[in-house]
Formats: C-alpha cells, structure tokens, sequence
C-alpha cells in the first residue's frame, strides 16, 4: 500500500512498480510473459472531462488526485509509449486512450504519442491506436489525423436527455461535431 503522503504521480509509479513485481519484474522494464493477456488503457487526463452527466462513474474520481492538475506530461508520455512497446514480446499490441475526456489533451500530444510509437516501436511490430471519446472536440483535423494513423475511435454517447446534466445530450452534440 502507498504511504498515504504521497502525490499523485508517485502513487502512481508506486502502483505501476508493484504491477511490476506481480508479473516477476525484477527492475527492468521488459516482461516477457505475463501470466495471462491483458489490455491496457491510458487515461492522459485522470477524471477530468469536459461534460458533467450525473449517471458517470468516473466523477467521483476526482477526489483522489485533489489539488493536482492531472495531464499526463511529455516525459511520461514517452516513458510509457517506450514501456508499452517493450512490454510484451507478441508483435501487435494496442496503444489505447480514454478518460476522462482524451482529447482534452490536444491533438499535439497524439501526435507526440505517434512519433514515439514510431521512435521505439520494434522491427514488425504492429501498433493499434484506439481512443474512446465523447466527441466534442473533434474536428477535420481530428478526423483527418485518426485516419492517416489508423486510430480505431470508439465515440461514447449518452441515452435518453434526462440522464445528463447538460442541456444537449452528448448524442446529438457529438453528431454536430463529427458532421
């Protein structure tokens, strides 16, 4: 268990080191074979998102990181794009985002996130993007950059109105945003 005074990114590199030694990691980044397959997901923003729907789970998580501005940083960003493609020795894996809202991020730290992918991806290994999002953000550009990587977009929309705090359900403004 983390000592309680601990800040947010040093409970989470606890955490991630103590993933490390359950998989028999002894102090490098490779593993070679976990016990059973896994899917990891990346949550660049923590909890923050840009809709408030009262039915999301993921609110309350907030709480846990209070006072911190949760951005996943530059140097973070390619220490896990490096780890992640090290991690495993099958040759496709996936690079999977979600939120949060993922692209609170902007489009810059994709495109980072794709460069280091390019930087530190092995000779025939196979990269799948995914990324879930409300899409709120999405543009042209948007589009145009998940098309040119190959980004499998998965677009979370909300039922019926009265399930949301927001005037606009997510369905109807994510439809305006991707035309």
């Amino acid at each position: 268990m983390p000592h309680p005074t601990l800040t947010g990114r040093q409970r989470m590199f606890h955490n991630l080191r103590e993933a490390a030694r359950a998989f028999g990691n002894k102090g490098s980044h490779h593993v070679s074979a976990p016990p059973f397959p896994y899917h990891l997901l990346a949550k660049p923003t923590g909890a923050t998102c840009n809709l408030d729907c009262k039915y999301c789970y993921f609110l309350s998580k907030d709480g846990l990181y209070p006072n911190e501005r949760m951005r996943m940083a530059d140097d973070v960003l390619e220490t896990y794009i490096r780890q992640r493609l090290d991690s495993l020795d099958d040759p496709e894996l996936n690079i999977a985002w979600q939120g949060g809202e993922p692209t609170l991020m902007g489009l810059d730290f994709f495109r980072r996130s794709v460069s280091y992918v390019a930087k530190h991806r092995r000779p025939g290994q196979s990269v799948l993007h995914t990324i879930q999002t409300n899409g709120l953000l999405l543009d042209d550009e948007w589009c145009a950059f998940f098309k040119e990587h190959n980004f499998l977009v998965g677009l979370s929309v909300d039922g019926r109105r009265r399930c949301t705090t927001r005037t606009v359900s997510t369905s109807a403004a994510a439809a305006r945003s991707i035309g």
